[in-house]
């Protein structure tokens, strides 16, 4: 291995697709300029369903194998992002150094849903459906020889398959690893089943406006479609090829709530054990937090009050948002999606907004950057992830000085 004990590892590609935008740069512009991308959807005939709300992903289609299964695709397509990203190709990686930890939470249920249908896909059958499927892609469009994972932890599954990249990279298991994850959840059993846990938006006329994190009105969110991938690698592999990096990954945790399957434990005891850990481990407090931020009252309500007991008054320093008001909530990708945000918010020194945060509860007293991107120095943040079931999980990332810091070399798209 590269690193003999505990290597550095550091983020040197990016690939994103998500509602709004088809690759890295579409999507962090939209985010920066505080865009909304839920709109009414009409789903296909066979689903019986006249329209649902949310923040839809267009599938990949051009160049794509016919009847593959969105979840799939979107993994394709980020992964070859993140890797001309990271100035790499598959040759360089096909060997037992590389690895591979991509999650789906659910697995292809496009597919599930046709063959329900009665209309089974003869090029791809079932094998689709399975979790690991976008993990298997990826490995095999690699030609991987090392580890290939697939975490499922629900909305928590792209954080903690970060999580697990980092580990084979620290334990001298990889050189890189290609982590993150996709979900293609627009489906009536999902959306009919998270309206009646009552976590879904009501009572808008504009689905823009439909999830609004932290708000006073806030009634839940959107479901949204999309995917991320990251190439970490070991710090002196990257020096060795002369990479540029985005970030330094400094830690991570997960834990578990057991308050039940979709409740949280109001007192916050877990989730509070979990930041104060990142911060002993990682040295202090961020200078950016990316919350989860459901736009759901406990999950907020909660939130907040952890950050604000572990930091208090040094809490009032930490800039803080949500992004599922502009990309809904993309469930198994959202930990992925939300940390590639996070790292580009570094790179640019741009804090990007809390979309539709237009009324401020009195009980959040944190500063959530509603409705406009902030200028700030970001050195270190933080990315949070909370998965029904009681999944928990947070990291940390930091800038890292030198010769390929991308900070020093971004061209900002952050609105002057």
């Amino acid at each position: 291995m590269s690193d003999a004990v505990a290597p550095r590892v550091v983020i040197t590609g990016l690939g994103l697709w998500t509602p709004l935008g088809s690759d890295r740069e579409t999507t962090w512009q939209g985010l920066v300029e505080g865009r909304s991308a839920s709109r009414w959807l009409s789903p296909p005939a066979w689903t019986g369903v006249a329209r649902l709300a949310g923040a839809p992903c267009e599938h990949p289609a051009e160049g794509e194998e016919s009847g593959v299964d969105p979840v799939i695709t979107l993994a394709r397509r980020v992964a070859r992002e993140a890797i001309a990203d990271a100035g790499l190709t598959p040759a360089l990686l096909a060997n037992e150094t590389t690895g591979v930890v991509f999650g789906t939470s659910k697995g292809g249920l496009h597919t599930a849903s046709q063959w329900l249908a009665g209309n089974p896909n003869p090029l791809r059958t079932w094998l689709d459906v399975w979790p690991n499927s976008a993990a298997q892609e990826i490995g095999q469009f690699l030609g991987c020889q090392g580890p290939v994972l697939a975490p499922v932890a629900a909305c928590a599954t792209g954080l903690a398959a970060c999580l697990r990249g980092y580990e084979l990279i620290r334990d001298g298991r990889c050189d890189v690893v290609l982590v993150g994850s996709s979900d293609a959840s627009l489906q009536p059993a999902i959306a009919g089943s998270f309206q009646r846990l009552g976590v879904l938006a009501r009572q808008f006329d504009d689905p823009a406006t439909a999830c609004r994190p932290f708000d006073r009105h806030r009634s839940g969110f959107v479901i949204g479609e999309g995917a991320a991938c990251l190439v970490m690698e070991s710090f002196s592999h990257a020096l060795a090829r002369q990479a540029r990096w985005y970030a330094q990954w400094m830690d991570g945790r997960m834990l578990s709530d057991p308050a039940g399957l979709t409740q949280l434990d109001p007192q916050g005891t877990s989730l509070g054990r979990l930041l104060a850990d990142l911060r002993n481990t990682t040295g202090g407090a961020p200078d950016y937090i990316n919350l989860h931020g459901t736009a759901t009252v406990p999950n907020d309500r909660l939130e907040s009050k952890a950050v604000r007991s572990l930091f208090g008054g040094l809490a009032d320093q930490i800039s803080c948002s949500s992004l599922k008001g502009g990309l809904g909530h993309l469930l198994g990708a959202a930990g992925s999606v939300e940390l590639a945000a996070t790292l580009l918010a570094i790179r640019d020194q741009v804090v990007p907004p809390t979309v539709n945060l237009l009324t401020a509860d009195p009980e959040l007293d944190l500063d959530f950057t509603p409705v406009t991107p902030r200028r700030r120095s970001i050195e270190r943040a933080w990315k949070l992830s909370l998965g029904f079931g009681g999944h928990l999980s947070a990291a940390c990332v930091a800038r890292l000085s030198g010769a390929g810091d991308r900070t020093t070399l971004a061209e900002s798209v952050a609105s002057r």
